[in-house]
């Protein structure tokens, strides 16, 4: 009798421990104008959750919900201002979620406690915490893409061929602009510079020379200055002579800083007879800024290469990757 006794206590303190509500949420909070409000908890199987709701600002709000995870009603009360010890049973341990709506264009305060009654006291100490893990889903769908099919690679010559006047002349400007643009990708290009007889001569020079000693057949009928643009060795000779020419090549935007006589930045200057170089890519149009500085007038050539890629683009059909992260909540191990 006496053994009967001291189990019956045993159980009776085992079920009292087990009713023993367990605190698991108390906040004050403000929901906004039309929006909502979540909060994820997880729960053992048999708890009994009850809670406390009031909006203490005297005003319903629209909808409050009760979830198991993802997506099942458990509870649904609308157009409520106080709840009193409400309750949910929990049938399958899990996470379960709980959703204010303010549909209101007013602003709601809202104070919420959620309690626990354990079902016995092996799930009294459950973690109702909710981690999170993030989850990656990739999908397919059919696409048109436009790609290269064919790229082909040319040499484009321009010259440009002026008078420029001297300083003592009564006629005409003592500056010129000659431009120069190119369609398609510019993977390089090269220019000449020649003042008067003595840097024409030295062109043709070069000219010469090159179709002497080439030997590589994509230069052929290109000429000595293509092949200053695309391997950036030269044949050409530096020239010095009495009359000289002021040359700056610049963007199009310090061009016309130095149209409107205002300082600008050029990416070559020099005061020369002859002049070549090979170069990177311009960008857009590039301007020759040439200034007669002298007594005499000159005649000055001008002379760019450029190695220029033409791409000629096609579509077909493809597939896009789309990939989705979303993060997902995960009842702890118990």
């Amino acid at each position: 009798m006496k053994n009967l006794v001291i189990i019956v206590l045993l159980l009776t303190g085992s079920s009292l421990s087990a009713q023993t509500p367990v605190d698991v949420y108390n906040r004050t909070f403000k929901i906004p104008p039309v929006s909502e409000d979540t909060m994820y908890f997880s729960f053992a199987k048999g708890d009994q959750v009850v809670f406390d709701f009031e909006s203490t600002t005297g005003r319903d709000l629209m909808e409050f919900e009760v979830f198991q995870y993802p997506h099942m009603s458990k509870l649904r009360k609308d157009n409520q201002v106080k709840m009193k010890s409400e309750k949910v049973t929990i049938e399958e341990t899990g996470v379960y979620w709980f959703r204010l709506a303010n549909r209101s264009g007013t602003e709601r305060n809202i104070k919420f406690h959620i309690w626990r009654i354990p079902s016995s006291a092996a799930t009294k100490n459950f973690n109702t915490t909710v981690k999170w893990k993030t989850v990656s889903d990739t999908s397919y769908s059919s696409a048109t893409e436009r790609y290269v099919e064919r790229r082909d690679t040319n040499v484009i010559n321009r010259e440009a061929a002026m008078t420029i006047q001297g300083t003592s002349s009564r006629y005409g400007s003592t500056t010129q602009w000659p431009e120069f643009e190119f369609p398609g990708k510019v993977v390089s290009w090269a220019f000449y510079v020649g003042v008067n007889k003595q840097g024409q001569q030295a062109f043709q020079q070069a000219e010469q020379k090159f179709a002497q000693t080439n030997t590589t057949p994509k230069f052929q009928g290109y000429g000595a200055l293509a092949a200053l643009a695309f391997t950036g060795k030269s044949t050409f000779t530096p020239v010095q002579a009495e009359q000289t020419v002021s040359y700056s090549i610049v963007d199009e935007t310090n061009a016309s800083l130095a149209k409107q006589q205002q300082p600008f930045k050029s990416i070559r200057a020099k005061k020369v007879t002859n002049d070549f170089s090979a170069m990177k890519d311009p960008q857009g149009k590039t301007y020759f800024y040439l200034k007669n500085e002298t007594e005499f007038d000159m005649e000055v050539m001008v002379k760019v290469s450029a190695i220029v890629v033409y791409e000629r683009w096609a579509e077909r059909e493809g597939k896009k990757m789309e990939v989705v992260k979303t993060k997902i909540p995960i009842p702890p191990s118990h």
